[in-house]
């Protein structure tokens, strides 16, 4: 994204628009905002190849936030608003941010997590005004006193994404840095944007948080493109589809449980179709084949999926003709990485077989898996049949049980634990914990009220079980290793679900 290239064509264009307000962004506006915050940066020692770290919930900062890291070569890290200091902590000491862009609001949860790095950043930029505490400086104001042209040395910027790893612990993956001009940037998944029709003049919701990969990702293709950035201030189903219409929307890009929520809108085939509205992309979490019949049953096949890795191993693509044609497939690879299916070995398995996903590299050839496991059909259709690994992917949100299970172990009633995904109508997966607690502890509502608590006051909000179950003992292996998969299948059989312990609904 180079906001010159659209403003000097189109500046008076909307280049970001907030649903619910109104309030907008040129493409000549986001130019010189962009500006003179690389400006802004460059003058508190701030250079390329630092770390701005992004730190907000959706706004009109986010676009210029990025904007001025992806113009002056900085790797540009947006990350989950809602962690608390502990996660958040573990996250900066990875990241080594050199600047922070954030809200006053969550001053208290990031100066928390600050605490533990060797070295603060050299500025806290606040998007509504100034710290009491004075620790950091209000961005607008310090706007208005940066010149507006391009800094000197203008350099191509990079994305740094969070994953869990296998650990849970957060693991940064950070694309490279090109040393290249942002007007040499190549194009960003050029053969995805000509299937989608991505171009100049479109209009696509983000309805989802933008610090999560595909947001982000879209956002970033539709600017590039000198399209309009339709962004909900957060997700909410009915309006929603109303924004489709207000906005004159042609693109959006959802999770599976937030077309599950636009579907049961009450009185949604009151609220008028949106007749612009011509491509919809789910991603982040496959799409149940009935879910994804009935969207395009109602919105007239447009729906496409979009499945891949966010550290950007490879990608899938399926049209919404040929999810009709092949009920529950992923699609077929874009760009030049391969999928293949592989057995415990590595080895890879012939059509049919269900093995681990993985895609081989461009030119190495090496196989970097995502924890899937799947199977092709003789045309190359991947269709996916489960997980290898125990990630929990709950409203499109990746979750790692294994940070969950040692925030339960820290309580001193918690003997042993195990935390795993369930299916879930809604969110796609629920997150569970099985608990055994220590002799003389009461295995109730109440301890599972209390737990829910301890978990909230140490992790995100949408970490939190929203089921807990109370056993006498954990199964073991002889190994002392815990037999997680016989539990999750155990469960998983029931016929009947526990009532959930309420959780946040937004993410």
């Amino acid at each position: 994204m180079y906001p010159p290239t659209v403003a000097a064509r189109t500046p008076d264009l909307p280049a970001y628009v907030m649903a619910a307000t109104g309030d907008q962004l040129t493409f000549a506006e986001l130019d010189a905002a962009s500006n003179r915050l690389a400006h802004l940066l460059r003058a508190h020692g701030v250079v390329a190849g630092d770390t701005l770290v992004v730190l907000l919930p959706n706004g009109l900062a986010w676009p210029v936030a990025v904007a001025a890291g992806m113009r002056t070569g900085l790797r540009v890290t947006p990350v989950n608003w809602h962690l608390g200091p502990p996660e958040l902590s573990a996250l900066l000491l990875e990241a080594a941010p050199r600047a922070v862009v954030t809200t006053v609001a969550l001053g208290a949860t990031l100066r928390a997590a600050l605490a533990d790095l060797p070295e603060a950043p050299a500025v806290v930029l606040t998007v509504d005004g100034t710290a009491p505490d004075g620790r950091s400086l209000d961005l607008w104001a310090a706007l208005r006193e940066q010149p507006a042209h391009p800094v000197d040395d203008e350099l191509l910027g990079a994305r740094v994404l969070f994953s869990g790893g296998t650990t849970g612990r957060p693991k940064a993956f950070r694309q490279p840095l090109l040393g290249v001009h942002p007007l040499d940037a190549p194009a960003r998944h050029p053969a995805l944007a000509e299937r989608l029709g991505i171009g100049a003049g479109i209009r696509f919701l983000s309805p989802a948080p933008s610090y999560h990969a595909a947001p982000f990702t879209f956002q970033l293709m539709t600017l590039a493109a000198g399209g309009t950035v339709v962004c909900m201030e957060s997700f909410d189903p009915e309006r929603a589809l109303r924004a489709l219409v207000d906005h004159e929307v042609t693109h959006s890009q959802w999770v599976p449980t937030m077309l599950s929520r636009l579907l049961a809108v009450p009185g949604r085939d009151e609220i008028p179709r949106a007749p612009s509205h011509r491509v919809a992309v789910t991603s982040g979490a496959p799409c149940p084949v009935r879910l994804k019949d009935a969207v395009n049953d109602w919105w007239g096949d447009i729906l496409h999926e979009y499945y891949g890795a966010s550290e950007g191993y490879g990608h899938t693509y399926v049209s919404p003709a040929e999810s009709r044609a092949r009920p529950g497939t992923v699609g077929r690879p874009l760009g030049e990485a391969r999928v293949v299916v592989v057995d415990d070995a590595g080895d890879p398995l012939p059509p049919g077989e269900v093995g681990r996903v993985t895609f081989a590299q461009p030119g190495t050839g090496e196989l970097r898996g995502m924890g899937d496991l799947g199977r092709l059909d003789d045309d190359g259709f991947l269709h996916l049949t489960g997980r290898s690994t125990f990630m929990i992917i709950s409203g499109g949100v990746n979750i790692h049980p294994e940070e969950i299970e040692e925030t339960l172990l820290d309580d001193p009633e918690v003997a042993d634990v195990a935390v795993f995904g369930l299916p879930h109508p809604d969110l796609g997966e629920q997150v569970v914990a099985v608990v055994e607690l220590e002799d003389g502890h009461t295995a109730d509502a109440t301890t599972a009220d209390r737990l829910a608590e301890h978990c909230r006051a140490h992790l995100a909000r949408f970490k939190t079980p929203r089921v807990f179950e109370f056993v006498p003992r954990l199964p073991r292996l002889p190994t002392g290793k815990l037999d997680k998969t016989a539990l999750r299948s155990t469960y998983a059989s029931r016929a009947t679900t526990p009532t959930p312990i309420p959780t946040e609904e937004s993410r």
